[in-house]
């Protein structure tokens, strides 16, 4: 995953390169695997909603981990003026990691061998990963999902955004940028039986980005099909057992 460092330059404009037949720009999508992630987390402060959170009068923050996150370019979507997040983010490229830290200076950021998470057991309420699997070689998918959860806290959650390769225009997608020439898309049967087998319980997925159309109907629209696998993405979320 390293590569990354290598298209950093042109790493948002490639992405939008990829999807402009679709008439959205990047920032569109990760408004959306915003949205759905601020939604899971916010069970985990179930008598407070995201709107009440972000009022602060939520209590203490969500200790929230983001693992591969890039530049982080979700991270002004989960701002804690908008959440009752204490984000941290880490990847295994530095110099992306660099340009975070300058965009995004309420979040913690550190780099990692991508192996070993340099934090001590049960030290997060969730953590995250967004598009990152896909770069993890398959046999390694079981030891990076164990390491998520190995620093989430009992009942805290573990979530995963990830391509849909059901989706053909996913997978025109993913062919047209050169930073997935080596990408191996999972299908969301595949990382439920991850999910399950790393000990991870009340799983959950839904199906999102069925529309490029950013409007009250379509939102709706979208949630509505989240049980339909044929969204452009799909997020998957499961609590570490108590």
């Amino acid at each position: 995953m390293k590569e990354f460092d290598h298209y950093r330059d042109g790493y948002s404009q490639q992405i939008n390169q990829a999807i402009a037949f679709s008439g959205q720009t990047q920032d569109f999508y990760t408004a959306v695997k915003a949205r759905c992630l601020l939604d899971i987390f916010s069970r985990l402060r179930p008598s407070k909603s995201v709107s009440e959170a972000a009022s602060g009068d939520a209590g203490p923050a969500l200790e929230v981990l983001d693992v591969g996150c890039g530049q982080g370019l979700i991270h002004p979507y989960l701002h804690p003026s908008k959440s009752n997040l204490k984000l941290t983010g880490i990847d295994v490229a530095g110099t992306v990691i660099d340009e975070a830290k300058a965009a995004n200076p309420h979040v913690h950021y550190d780099v990692y061998d991508g192996e070993r998470l340099p934090y001590g057991g049960d030290t997060f309420d969730a953590a995250f990963a967004i598009a990152v699997m896909h770069h993890v070689p398959p046999a390694n998918w079981a030891s990076f999902l164990a390491e998520m959860s190995r620093v989430v806290r009992p009942g805290g959650l573990v979530a995963i955004v990830e391509h849909n390769p059901i989706n053909p225009l996913t997978q025109w997608i993913v062919r047209s940028c050169p930073f997935d020439e080596n990408a191996v898309l999972l299908r969301s049967g595949r990382l439920a039986r991850l999910f399950r087998a790393t000990g991870l319980v009340e799983l959950e997925r839904r199906f999102i980005i069925f529309t490029p159309f950013d409007s009250a109907f379509f939102r709706q629209l979208d949630a509505g099909l989240s049980w339909l696998p044929l969204g452009a993405q799909y997020c998957m979320a499961a609590r570490v057992p108590t």
